[in-house]
Order: C-alpha cells, then structure tokens, then sequence
C-alpha cells in the first residue's frame, strides 16, 4: 500500500466540465493573444499571457486538486481552497488583461454579433461601473465572505456538491470584482484616485482578519460536520479549525498588503500609467475581427462562394453547439465522491471504521460506498486493512454477492470503494467486514432503498445551455431587427421591398468598408 502521504498527494478529484471549460478559456485568450501579436498590437506583452494561464492553473488547482478532496474532512484545507479563489487566482486573471484577447479569439460571428454588443451595452457598463466602485467592492466582498462563513451556510455547501460549487462561484466572483480596481485590467478605466485602492486594501484586509480571528480563538468548534468527521492526521477539529484561521490570517494578510505597499510606492513616486493602458487602436481592432476567421480555420474560398456572413455564423453555431452540449454531457456526470456523506462511525476492537454513501434513501440499482478503517487509539490510517461488504434484504431474504472494496476507483485514496447493486426497495442491511492482520471486526448499517423514479428528467446543465442559446439567438434577432428598421427609417423608400433593397445596400457598403480599412 501506498505511504499515507503519498495516498493523500494522488487524491485528486478532476472535475470534467470545468475543466474543459478553463482549458476552452486558455485556448480562446491564446489565439486572442496570437492574433494581436502578429498585428503587432503592443498593450498585451507575453507576461501578461502567462498570468492569465496561471491564473487559469490556480483556479484548476482549487477545484481539482487534494484540497478539494479532503475539504469536507479538514477545514485547513477548506480554507486553503479559498485562498486560491479569492488571493491568487483572481488578480492572476485580471493581471492578464483579459478583455480584448478574449473577445479576438472568439469566432468572428461571436465577436461582432454577442461579445462587442455586449461590452458597449450601456446597461453594463453602468452595472460593471457601479459594481468596482470602491465602496460597493470591498462590501461585497465582506458581505460574501462572512455570510459563506457561518455555521448555516457553511453546512450547507459541506452537505451538498451543488452548493459547494455555487459557494466557490460567490467567492470566486466576488474576488474578482474586489480585485479589478486593484489591477485595473487594460482597457479599463479608474473611477477613483490611485492613492484610494490603499485603504481599500486596507479595509480588505480588517475584514478578513476579523473572520480569521473569530476561527482562531472561538473555544468550540464552529461547524459540526468537521466534529463528526473521523480525524484523519491526528490533530483535533478544534485545532484544526484554529489551524484554518491562522492561514486565513497569514496568507489572507499578505495577500492584501503587499499590492498596498506596492500601490503606495507608486503613488509616492509619482510614477506615470504605463502605455499599455492606451486603448486598442481602431485599424487593429478592425483588422483582428476580419482576420481572426482566416487564420484560424483557413477556408477563405468557401467564404468567398457562400458568403463570409453565412461561413461565419454557420462555424459559431457548430462550435457552440459541440462545445455547450460536451460542457453539459461532463457537468451531468457528477462523481461519486462529490455527494457522498458520512453515514456510520464505529469502533470494535482495536478498528475504527467510517463508512459513506449517497445521503437520505438509496434508489434501487447500483450504489457506492467507501470506507475509511482506522486504529481506534491513534487514529492512523490502516490502509492493508481488507474490506468486504455485503448486503442483505430483511423481509424477503435477498442478499448481494459479498464485494471486496479498494482504493481503485476511489477519488479518496485513503478511502476504500465498492459498488453494490441493491435490486429492490425495502429495508437492506449492510455488513461490512474489515480485517487488519489479527485484527477484524463486523459492523452492520441499515439501508433504506426507494424504488427509483422512472420519469425524464432533463439535467440542469442541458436546461441551462438551452436557455442561453435562446437568450443569444433573442439578442441576436433584436439587434438586427433594430438595424433593419433603423435602415428602413433613414432610407427615401416607402415599400417594404425597397427598403430591404436599401437595407442590404447599407450591409455591402459597411464590408466594402472594412475591407478597405483592412488593406
């Protein structure tokens, strides 16, 4: 078996669709990055294109790594997990000057139909404004920061995967917004004096020290789940959750002084914005929209014999369709470990043993558990520890074939895992047999099997993919109809036919237009 330590480094629960959607991300900002670089546009130099990728790592490294696996057994690496969300992986991003890139490496038909209307949309950039001011940020932040923190909510995202992930999306969002006027990402611009973002951070850093300072010094453990959970390297959940506070303290603090120490140094020096805060000339702009379609896919003639409007919204429908409907298919399929909770602590003996399962009932068909088998005294992970689980049905006799569990297919590789196929509902018990050398025991858990729902169920995630194509293909009808109809006012022509000719017209002259601009 595997050193403990070492068990614990391979723990890694990869999550699949945000994964592929950070890896969709790095590839859009790199092509957007790409094209400015061969139109020789200086405001976006290679550094910044790594910060963005690290950032993009880090956030991957909160979500799919260790940290995420043992956050429901210690809060320390909970808080960890924060930190990358809410220090690290935000001005990572934002240091990467994303907002240009991104949208050049969008397909043409995204860029010019969705991301560009969108950015001038006078209703966000009023939100986008009212949110960074400074005041709003940094209550935001607080407001996020201590409600996700109490007991309530706290045991809310520990019991469910689904609220774990919309807990790490408020942090994440609102770090985001806290951080931006901080970087000042090109080509946005500040509404408040430079010298202001150094109480700010200030400010920032009072509220997270307050947090760390309750969790450091409460005298009880403020969220029972982690009271419950079997300690795992031998240290107490009130220690543990000291230990949380600590790095929140630490960590939290450098990551709010050190930006406040290098601003006032500026600030004091006198030093000037640099140029890379200009805005994007128009002629790049304009050359990177039209070439972005060529350089990347290299069909030049078939838009010259169809028409490069059509090629181009006939390509967005495609990769939308195929990159929404992959996105939905992965975030679908959630993990076994995701919704597992702990369902049975006992000791016997000299052995120690948690088991964890689905929470509530268990639908009839193929369900899994995972045991953790510990010495009762030290509480040392006995991994060579055999483990066999059976079931049995209590009213009518029926039984399962006896499963031998394993670290396998186990996210947890402290954790062993089996699959039991439980056939009918009832009332099932579950013998679990560990042995550990001349150590065994036998421990019984009372299962209750419902009988599953046979209904269509349409997944969340392909609902929320619909909804979204159909908010696009809304904005997409209004937009135009508003331009045709703008077209028809200004035009001479009184019939319905002469104003779509003198429509169409307006859209030849624009790509005669652009064409030129681009030669």
């Amino acid at each position: 078996m595997l050193p403990v330590s070492q068990a614990v480094l391979l723990s890694w629960s990869v999550p699949p669709a945000a994964s592929l959607a950070l890896a969709l991300t790095g590839a859009i900002y790199l092509r957007g990055w790409f094209l400015m670089r061969v139109a020789r546009v200086p405001f976006v130099p290679a550094w910044r294109a790594v910060s963005f990728l690290l950032g993009l790592l880090t956030l991957w490294i909160a979500l799919a790594s260790p940290l995420d696996t043992f956050s429901s057994f210690l809060i320390t690496a909970h808080m960890l997990q924060h930190m990358l969300l809410m220090m690290f992986a935000p001005p990572l991003l934002l240091l990467g000057a994303p907002l240009i890139p991104l949208v050049c490496g969008l397909p043409v038909f995204a860029a010019r139909e969705f991301a560009g209307p969108f950015l001038n949309w006078h209703l966000r950039i009023r939100l986008g404004r009212a949110l960074t001011n400074l005041f709003v940020a940094v209550t935001l932040m607080g407001v996020v920061m201590f409600a996700w923190h109490t007991p309530r909510l706290y045991e809310l995202a520990l019991a469910s995967s689904s609220w774990h992930e919309f807990e790490h999306a408020c942090f994440f969002g609102a770090s985001l917004i806290f951080w931006w006027p901080v970087v000042q990402p090109w080509p946005s611009h500040a509404q408040s004096p430079r010298w202001a973002v150094v109480p700010y951070l200030m400010i920032g850093d009072l509220q997270n020290t307050v947090l760390s300072a309750i969790l450091v010094f409460s005298d009880r453990v403020l969220y029972p789940s982690y009271a419950r959970m079997p300690r795992l390297f031998g240290f107490s959940a009130l220690k543990d959750q000291a230990a949380s506070g600590a790095i929140m303290w630490v960590v939290g603090s450098l990551a709010f002084l050190v930006p406040a120490v290098v601003i006032a140094m500026q600030c004091l020096a006198g030093r000037t914005p640099l140029p890379e805060s200009q805005p994007l000339p128009k002629p790049y702009a304009s050359w990177l929209s039209r070439r972005a379609q060529s350089i990347a896919f290299g069909y030049e003639w078939l838009r010259r014999r169809v028409g490069p409007s059509r090629v181009e919204a006939f390509t967005f429908i495609l990769l939308f369709a195929v990159a929404g409907l992959s996105l939905a298919a992965l975030a679908s399929r959630s993990s076994d470990d995701d919704d597992q909770a702990l369902r049975m602590r006992e000791t016997s003996g000299k052995l120690a043993i948690a088991v964890f399962a689905a929470p509530g009932e268990l639908e009839a068909g193929r369900n899994s558990f995972a045991v953790l088998v510990q010495d009762a005294k030290t509480h040392e992970v006995l991994q060579d520890a055999a483990i066999d689980l059976h079931a049995k049905r209590d009213d009518r006799g029926a039984e399962t074939k006896t499963v031998r569990a394993g670290t396998e297919d186990s996210e947890n590789k402290l954790l062993q895992s089996a699959d039991l196929d439980l056939p009918d509902e009832g009332r099932w018990s579950l013998t679990i047999t560990a042995q550990e050398g001349a150590d065994s025991a036998e421990f019984t858990l009372p299962l209750e099997v419902i009988k599953p729902d046979a209904g269509f169920h349409l997944s969340w995630a392909y609902i929320a993919f619909l909804l979204f194509a159909a908010l696009l293909a809304v904005a997409y009808v209004r937009r135009h109809s508003a331009m045709g109809s703008a077209a028809r006012h200004n035009s001479p022509a009184t019939s319905r036919a002469e104003g779509y000719a003198a429509d169409l017209e307006l859209r030849r002259q624009d790509s005669v237009n652009r064409s030129r601009l681009i030669d």
